[in-house]
């Protein structure tokens, strides 16, 4: 089974100023989501879609490639669900390109996901056909690369299959209180 997985990572965060490439104990944040899909083993390639010249140098450093996001997705509004959409078109518009059949959107700011966490929504994706997705709010949507590219919602709980990590893990940062409560979790987990 061929899978792809793709970072959205554009340069404008408001809250937290490159939240993307900000130093999360003395790495980059997007390092430990790269790292995590890299040490899953599941993935062909990872990528980093950005718009941003400093995000895609630092993802290349950390052994991800990289896609350009035009002006036009890279503004606030624009959700997970179109980047992806867009990714996909990316692949399926390369003639002698890869065509995969799984994709994971996986949340360059989420230090505590981890390669079991990417095995075990992967298993689920492929043990229970009848979802399109699995996700973990904040940390990753796993699905059928079809169902990104035919645009179908990742928030249609007939279709997609929620799943909880532990509470000691789980953040979605996206304040600086958030950020500092991050990396308390993660100390606590790492000490």
């Amino acid at each position: 089974m061929s899978c792809v997985a793709i970072l959205p990572a554009r340069g404008g965060s408001r809250r937290i100023p490159r939240k993307n490439i900000k130093l999360f104990h003395g790495k980059p944040i997007i390092y430990y989501s790269i790292k995590a899909a890299q040490d899953s083993g599941l993935f062909d390639a990872i990528y980093v879609s950005t718009d941003d010249a400093e995000i895609a140098s630092v993802a290349k450093q950390c052994g991800a490639r990289y896609m350009d996001r035009t002006e036009e997705f890279a503004r606030d509004e624009v959700g997970t669900q179109e980047i992806m959409r867009q990714a996909m078109l990316y692949f399926d518009g390369v003639s002698s390109g890869p065509r995969y059949e799984y994709a994971c959107c996986i949340y360059p700011c989420s230090p505590m996901l981890d390669e079991e966490d990417l095995r075990f929504a992967y298993n689920r994706l492929l043990g229970w056909p009848q979802f399109n997705y699995v996700k973990i709010d904040g940390w990753y949507y796993f699905g059928k690369a079809k169902a990104f590219l035919d645009n179908e919602p990742i928030d249609d709980a007939k279709s997609v299959l929620s799943v909880f990590p532990d509470a000691e893990r789980w953040i979605d940062i996206n304040t600086p209180e958030d950020w500092n409560k991050a990396e308390e979790m993660y100390a606590a987990l790492h000490k």
